[in-house]
């Protein structure tokens, strides 16, 4: 059987295609776990935008807004 995707939620066909692909690809960014530099848990969250805290050591490290690293730009 096909892995079924996780659907969107308030992004319905009105958006059109690219910017719920768009959407989709900064979310599924924002929400992978991640790694802590200090104690290597798995607990690395963002906090505010381009602020992220780990939830086991108390660790604050600033990064970009959808991921520690921003990306690279064309």
């Amino acid at each position: 059987m096909p892995q079924k995707k996780e659907a969107l939620r308030g992004l319905k066909a009105k958006f059109g295609s690219t910017v719920r692909k768009r959407y989709s690809r900064a979310y599924r960014t924002l929400k992978t776990a991640r790694e802590c530099p200090s104690c290597s848990s798995l607990k690395l969250k963002r906090f505010a935008s381009g602020i992220w805290t780990c939830s086991v050591c108390g660790y604050t490290v600033a990064g970009g807004a959808y991921d520690i690293v921003p990306a690279k730009t064309a």
